[in-house]
């Protein structure tokens, strides 16, 4: 009910976490977004990047305007 993590021990050690649904998927989209920006960070610094001009574009092709 309170929707924190249960920490589930075995023999006085933590083994596992118990988490809702709700919490875990939160939990992962969170990851995911983290993963993406160091991804982007990594991308940037390797000069690996797209100029905001041809994103534009590309965006507004897209939307066909």
């Amino acid at each position: 009910q309170t929707k924190r993590p249960i920490v589930i021990t075995q023999h006085g050690k933590s083994a596992a976490v118990l988490l809702g649904v709700s919490e875990y998927e939160a939990l992962m989209e969170r990851l995911e977004l983290l993963q993406d920006i160091h991804t982007a960070e990594a991308q940037l610094k390797a000069n690996q990047g797209i100029p905001h001009t041809e994103v534009k574009a590309e965006v507004l092709k897209r939307l066909g305007a």
